[in-house]
């Protein structure tokens, strides 16, 4: 077992720009145990990392152990990412159906020439910050299109800016309540546009939570509420840092970037490929419901434990030079949704963003490269918070 690992110190050195290389850090990690003691003295009360493909597996597919219910009891949560089988369940079914391919789809046509009149803003002016002037704006404005609001985008954005860096990238560990100050802070925008859709239902997702029920009973505004703060939460930062982190390598490896401009049909295999490298979000929370042995480490009951998927996909076990981008890899089940039935149910919509993306920005340039310095996140969420790039334009 080791003992007192810090995910953020060990990766505070690749934060300030340099290449990211996860693999050499969670190599060594995975060398010497599969978990890891994260905080505390191994006597209850801990918090404890799972980092290799095998145990985060195992732990991931056994909600009966690993709980999702981190928060406090009472305390509010973020639907359904924070609840348990049964109630999972009928969540899911409502939701899974929106993000379908038919909706997907839908939404592609719709945000393309958004994207394109961003992306061609941005090759105009020469250089731009991608991240701020292009993936967090795509990302919360999809969001807010698929959920069909009337308000301006930026106020959701904002306040989901301010979520994340006080949840810590979104996740909280167990027996933490989220900070209600900032929970309470949207809540008129978005009981306005239940209340909106109570009066003149659609086929959008806010309707279907107002129309449906979940397990056998009809869900109220604040149920409602809580739903709609999780797809602005997990989606928005996740498929920006997604956009960013294959912009980046694209930037940093252009005999990629020019393969791709050449062979469009391979995008698909680039952003799998460019998930599993480098996963947006790290890792996610649980708690332990019993005494369970892991690798060999006893984890109490009520403990915090944190399944390490970034570590999982850059485990060598699981993946020949866990390290490179291969396109051809013959594995493509990664781990950067999850695994199992708490499987990231916005991956649809993320990886279409992600495609949408490379396919505008490269048809649209002969080249773009690195004009500056860039700023990093490394976990819990791996991210790029700010891109500057240059850009020669196509022809």
């Amino acid at each position: 077992m080791v003992e007192n690992w810090r995910p953020t110190e060990a990766f505070e050195a690749l934060a300030d720009g340099r290449d990211w290389d996860g693999s050499r850090v969670y190599a060594d990690l995975l060398s010497r145990a599969p978990v890891a003691l994260m905080e505390g003295k191994g006597g209850g009360n801990n918090m404890w990392g799972i980092f290799s493909a095998a145990e985060i597996e195992r732990a991931a597919t056994d909600h009966a152990t690993f709980s999702n219910v981190t928060v406090p009891e009472g305390a509010p949560r973020i639907l359904p990412l924070m609840v348990d089988p049964p109630e999972h369940t009928g969540y899911r079914r409502v939701i899974n159906k929106f993000f379908m391919p038919g909706p997907i789809k839908a939404m592609e046509e719709k945000m393309r020439p958004v994207a394109v009149g961003l992306i061609d803003g941005m090759i105009a002016r020469g250089t731009a910050d991608f991240s701020q002037e292009y993936a967090y704006q795509i990302s919360m404005r999809t969001l807010c299109s698929f959920l069909r609001v009337k308000e301006d985008w930026s106020i959701y954005n904002d306040w989901s800016r301010e979520m994340e860096e006080a949840t810590g990238a979104g996740t909280v560990g167990a027996g933490k309540d989220l900070p209600q100050e900032l929970v309470m802070r949207v809540f008129p925008y978005i009981q306005g546009l239940i209340a909106e859709r109570r009066a003149n239902p659609s086929d959008d997702v806010i309707s279907g939570f107002v129309t449906e029920e979940v397990n056998g009973q009809k869900l109220d505004d604040f149920t409602i509420t809580q739903l709609v703060m999780a797809i602005i939460l997990a989606g928005k930062s996740t498929a920006a840092s997604g956009m960013g982190n294959i912009v980046l390598r694209l930037a940093r490896e252009p005999e990629i970037q020019q393969f791709l401009r050449e062979n469009p049909d391979r995008i698909p295999d680039a952003v799998e490929e460019g998930l599993r490298l480098e996963s947006p979000q790290q890792e996610m929370p649980r708690k332990a419901t019993r005494d369970v042995e892991v690798a060999g480490v006893t984890i109490r009951k009520g403990d915090s434990v944190f399944l390490n998927y970034g570590s999982a996909n850059l485990d060598p076990t699981r993946w020949e030079d866990p390290g490179k981008f291969i396109l051809d890899r013959p594995r493509r089940q990664h781990f950067a949704f999850g695994r199992g039935m708490h499987t990231c149910f916005g991956a649809p919509l993320g990886r279409m963003q992600m495609k949408m993306t490379l396919e505008e920005l490269l048809k649209r340039t002969k080249s773009f490269e690195l004009a500056g310095p860039i700023q990093r996140h490394t976990w819990p969420r791996l991210s790029v918070e700010r891109l500057p790039l240059r850009f020669v334009p196509a022809g």
